[in-house]
């Protein structure tokens, strides 16, 4: 059997509600803190942002599909 490697998750069409406050309760910040950042759409907490939703919500597939 050969081991599979798998690509980092990316984010889905849509997230589901209430996807803003479980992010923030993982990153341990304020559910203001992620509307902000997105908003902004640049910075360190927003690329900590897309990858915990990511992560979270992200369908995990294998290189090479």
């Amino acid at each position: 059997m050969e081991p599979k490697k798998l690509v980092k998750p990316t984010l889905p069409q849509f997230l589901p509600h209430g996807w803003k406050t479980e992010v923030a309760k993982v990153l341990g910040v304020h559910p203001m803190t992620i509307t902000r950042n997105i908003k902004r759409g640049k910075g360190y907490m927003y690329e900590r942002i897309v990858a915990t939703a990511a992560a979270k919500y992200g369908e995990k597939r294998e290189a090479g599909q």
